[in-house]
């Protein structure tokens, strides 16, 4: 019996590890898709931009650096003004032009939590996020964007509350 158990154990711990490893290698996979895909739209539309040093894959171009000095933390409430679009779509997937919500910085996208203190209040950033810091491999709705896409947004910086 303590065989059978120990036997079982194996087995278990195996299958976990044989799971693990197709798990990275589909993430690993996906981080070069993406990589591929961000790279050919920029080059592909001669944008000139900047890589995020502490990422791999997220890449801005800063339009207005903003003219008040800002601090950020998770709890930091900031206004914006955004579209988006799939990176390599036509079709913009649009937000009301009046609509400026207020979010926690810690509480929105990690694309966003490593873009937005680029810049000051009033400032313009436009941020090319690979799908993991996006949505990753979830679908996100409304608007309808398909899991493992990358995004291009277009973030207008209008108050920022500490």
């Amino acid at each position: 019996m303590k065989r059978l158990f120990i036997v079982f154990a194996l087995l278990l711990a195996l299958s976990a590890c044989k799971k693990a490893a197709t798990d990275n290698s589909a993430y690993l996979a996906q981080i070069g898709k993406d990589s591929n895909t961000i790279r050919a739209y920029l080059i592909a539309n001669n944008i000139p931009i900047k890589k995020v040093g502490d990422t791999i894959g997220v890449y801005y171009q800063i339009i207005n650096p903003g003219d008040i000095a800002s601090l950020y933390s998770s709890s930091t409430l900031v206004t914006v003004g955004f579209s988006a679009k799939i990176v390599g779509a036509k079709d913009t997937l649009t937000y009301p032009s009046a609509y400026h919500p207020s979010f926690n910085l810690g509480s929105v996208i990690r694309g966003w939590r490593v873009g937005i203190p680029l810049i000051k209040k009033n400032g313009r950033i436009r941020l090319f996020l690979p799908s993991r810091y996006a949505y990753g491999s979830y679908d996100h709705d409304p608007p309808k964007i398909p899991a493992n896409s990358c995004l291009d947004f277009d973030i207008q910086l209008f108050n920022v509350t500490n």
